[in-house]
């Protein structure tokens, strides 16, 4: 029973618990499957039908098609411990929401943020200072981290900070990121955000990569933070606010470093494509333009060095490099290489011939999701590592050549300030061809929304 429904089998899942259902002992499991699997493939009435027969013992399903971003149980009990054990500044500052600034001070080296449910923090260098830091970093950095919640952090901009000389990236040690700082200047300034509270999230493999490019000589700024416990109190797993919040410590360090450029691992499947499924123009798009606007408004300009190519040219770039094999994007690895069981390892580590299984519960949950997260990528993925007699259901979109998928997208380039346009450019295409004209990702929309 347990083997079926992590391997996505739902329909043989419940055939075995059926014939559980009676048995006190196995009762709760049983009909736990039974459900849970119902929900698995979207039959919401028969959740809330059993739901009600059973007591109301799977209450959490029902608010979860209600609420589809709500919490488990087990995932609420676990939060609001995470929460409870954060430290809290000795200074308590309460959240002013009507002036950004008053919500920065610095106890010793630990930079705090006041927020209206506690505080979040950064652990920087000694030397490091809030007081010589413009503010409009600040007013970014806030922004970044609560606008999804509060308009009001949207502040206006004093718009005199004079833009630094140096250039980084936010980085994840992932393939995108890792693509990113290879199509970018080796003095580069690489900045991991480190989640300082336990979680699944292991960064064995990041630190194994980082460590390993500090011997090599790059520049890593790594900084503790909790920022990604903000969004729990929004009803929302930990994660980050927004796009850009992984770099809010970087956007700290501006002064301190001297930045006049942040670049993102953010590819085509972010940029031009929405969702991953279907084009748009990325450089007509209010997302681009307002960012833009805003980090130059900060003293920074914003890059994205690999929006002209997709996950599965970030892939071949890192597959010509010399660090291929340091590099892994799987967040539940122990070190040396990936958990096989997620949806990473799947799309990322499959295509670069890593071991995992495709009937891991959470791979088949992926692929039979409608529609299909990172679609494009995943079709692709399965007809490079050929196994389209795997995916059956997907049959009419795998129809499709996905072979142009590692190519570059030319028009992309012009997303790229002109100071450093030329060497992303001429980067990338030491690397890869361009896609050929018609361009097909110009007319990709995989569920005709």
């Amino acid at each position: 029973m347990r083997r079926a429904y992590n391997a996505g089998e739902w329909a043989k899942a419940r055939r075995i618990a059926r014939k559980l259902t009676h048995i006190p002992k196995e009762q709760f499991l049983a009909q736990s499957i039974i459900i849970r699997s119902l929900y698995n493939e979207g039959k919401f009435d028969e959740v809330i039908q059993l739901n009600d027969e059973w007591g109301d013992r799977f209450a959490y399903l029902i608010e979860k098609i209600n609420n589809p971003k709500s919490k488990s149980p087990a995932d609420f009990s676990r939060i609001k411990r995470i929460q409870s054990e954060q430290p809290e500044p000795k200074v308590k500052i309460p959240f002013d929401e009507n002036s950004v600034l008053n919500n920065f001070h610095q106890e010793g080296s630990r930079v705090w943020m006041s927020h209206p449910h506690g505080y979040t923090y950064w652990d920087m260098p000694d030397s490091y200072s809030i007081n010589e830091t413009h503010s409009d970093l600040l007013r970014l950095t806030a922004e970044i981290l609560l606008y999804p919640w509060f308009p009001s952090m949207r502040t206006d901009f004093e718009k005199t900070r004079v833009k630094g000389s140096q250039i980084s990236l936010s980085f994840s040690a992932g393939i995108d990121s890792t693509a990113a700082m290879l199509v970018m200047p080796e003095s580069t300034l690489l900045g991991y955000h480190r989640r300082s509270f336990d979680t699944i999230l292991d960064h064995r493999n990041a630190e194994r990569f980082l460590l390993h490019l500090e011997h090599e000589g790059r520049q890593i700024i790594d900084v503790p933070s909790n920022h990604e416990l903000i969004r729990t109190y929004h009803d929302k797993q930990i994660g980050f606010s927004s796009d850009f919040a992984a770099s809010a410590h970087l956007i700290l360090l501006a002064d301190f470093h001297d930045i006049g450029a942040l670049g993102f691992g953010t590819p085509i499947d972010n940029t031009y494509l929405s969702k991953g499924r279907k084009f748009r123009n990325f450089a007509e798009t209010n997302y681009f333009n307002y960012w833009t606007e805003r980090f130059s408004d900060a003293g920074i300009d914003l890059l994205f060095p690999i929006a002209s190519i997709s996950e599965g040219g970030a892939l071949e770039i890192v597959k010509s490099s010399a660090i291929s094999e340091l590099v892994n994007s799987c967040l539940r690895g122990d070190g040396i290489s990936g958990c096989g069981k997620c949806w990473k390892c799947f799309h990322k580590n499959g295509p670069l011939g890593r071991i995992f299984d495709i009937n891991s519960r959470e791979i088949q949950i992926f692929l039979r999701k409608s529609p299909m997260p990172t679609a494009t990528h995943a079709l692709w993925a399965i007809q490079t590592m050929g196994l389209e007699d795997k995916t059956p259901h997907l049959a009419e979109l795998l129809k499709n050549d996905y072979s142009w998928w590692v190519g570059f997208y030319p028009p992309a380039f012009e997303l790229l300030q002109p100071g450093y346009r030329g060497f992303i450019s001429n980067s990338i295409q030491k690397v890869l061809a361009p896609m050929e004209e018609p361009y097909a990702l110009e007319s990709t929309n995989h569920y005709g929304e």
